[in-house]
């Protein structure tokens, strides 16, 4: 029997890691598509959802502090955390307001305090204005100024309040404290949209006259402490957040 002649050797194929190459590109590109298409968001309706919040009740947190941890948590959905929210911006605030009194000079005729519902910056009436008059002071622009920078960091709605004694007022102008803590809330809001850039959607204003005292007025310092201009930054109740915030996710999910 003949013996069978053995075969060449066929060449090596140095090229098949091109196919390889070619399969892993193509398994990356379809990867990256992926990845890209579940990052790609909806901006209108995200938009929707700011605007939702934004405007229905306008709760925000003041700019250059940290607005993610209260609100968004863990990215687990919107957590409403109002108190956070007011404390964040009641330091910044004091903070703030405190520095730029201590710079110009009026620190001791500005305070600010805090309640459940708000946040009030209140300002001595002879720092603002003379006895019997709402025209400003020379000056008083300074503090006004200061005070309408940190609001403008805040969406939310600012009420300005006039008040007074309980002595009746001594002017030509005025009939009674009623018209004088009005015209003199007038006076300050005018100042904070015309000067201080702010919107004049967000702000309304109230004269008190002498029925909301800080102090009692049996004292030359008492009526001192009630004559005053208070700005108050208003926020909702914890209600009306998570109000807000359930009319934002039905936004979200359209």
């Amino acid at each position: 029997m003949s013996r069978r002649a053995p075969e060449p050797e066929k060449p090596e194929n140095h090229e098949r890691w091109i196919v390889t190459y070619a399969d892993m590109v193509t398994l990356l590109f379809a990867l990256f598509v992926v990845l890209w298409s579940m990052s790609d968001a909806n901006t209108t309706k995200l938009e929707k959802v700011r605007t939702s919040l934004d405007k229905a009740f306008n709760v925000g947190v003041l700019s250059g502090t940290d607005g993610a941890s209260p609100v968004f948590e863990g990215g687990g959905g919107l957590t409403p955390s109002l108190a956070d929210i007011k404390s964040n911006d009641l330091v910044t605030i004091a903070t703030e307001i405190g520095e730029a009194g201590e710079a110009g000079g009026y620190g001791s005729k500005v305070q600010v305090r805090s309640d459940a519902e708000s946040i009030t910056i209140s300002l001595a009436d002879n720092l603002l204005f003379d006895s019997g008059s709402a025209d400003l002071k020379p000056g008083s622009q300074v503090a006004l100024a200061d005070i309408a920078s940190v609001l403008a960091g805040l969406p939310n709605r600012i009420r300005v309040e006039g008040h007074t004694d309980n002595v009746p007022v001594n002017s030509p102008d005025y009939a009674t404290n009623w018209e004088l803590s009005a015209a003199r809330a007038s006076t300050v809001l005018r100042y904070l949209g015309e000067q201080g850039g702010i919107d004049p959607s967000r702000m309304f204003l109230a004269g008190f006259a002498d029925t909301h005292p800080v102090a009692e007025n049996t004292t030359p310092e008492g009526r001192a402490l009630n004559r005053r201009a208070d700005i108050v930054i208003v926020y909702p109740s914890q209600a009306e957040l998570e109000e807000a915030l359930a009319a934002a996710g039905k936004v979200k999910d359209q």
